[in-house]
């Protein structure tokens, strides 16, 4: 019984404080949808904090939520006022889609629907900003098989995108 409750508390306090805060976000053109099928991955216990924060809750749960679907409205409305993107110059509108749990992360999916052809994207992805100083957001969009990658922080927040 003592290594059990040994392995829980060294589970928890790896669990709870990580040295870094960075969120992943791939970007992919897949022209036969005419769609950008957008990932960002974020560590939950990072999400719950950018969460309580936006929506000025106590307490959020992004493991095990009593009901996945306030959990995904929440999640929606903080993605849709962090992350802007613009193609060839027009503001892209985003469709949350949903997220779902990858080790101690959750993958939150976006698309843009209706996008003929990329040739240039402005990417500003703002997400945990607030809540982390050293908080970074790497950006990889793959368009037309060009993968082009770039990692974004508080003083740096958006990027300009170029295709051939």
């Amino acid at each position: 019984m003592p290594i059990k409750l040994l392995y829980t508390v060294i589970f928890n306090l790896f669990w709870a404080v990580h040295p870094f805060h960075v969120s992943v976000c791939d970007m992919e053109y897949d022209a036969p949808t005419k769609a950008l099928q957008i990932s960002q991955r974020v560590f939950m216990d990072d999400l719950a904090i950018g969460l309580q924060n936006f929506h000025q809750l106590d307490y959020v749960d992004t493991f095990k939520p009593k009901d996945e679907k306030v959990l995904d409205s929440l999640i929606a409305e903080y993605i849709k006022a962090k992350l802007f993107i613009e193609l060839n110059g027009m503001p892209a509108v985003l469709k949350y889609i949903g997220s779902e749990i990858e080790g101690d992360a959750r993958w939150c999916y976006i698309e843009i629907e209706q996008v003929e052809k990329i040739n240039e994207a402005e990417i500003s992805n703002l997400v945990l900003f607030e809540s982390f100083p050293d908080q970074e957001n790497i950006v990889h969009m793959k368009v037309d098989g060009q993968l082009k990658s770039y990692k974004l922080n508080k003083s740096e927040s958006s990027h300009n995108f170029k295709f051939d």
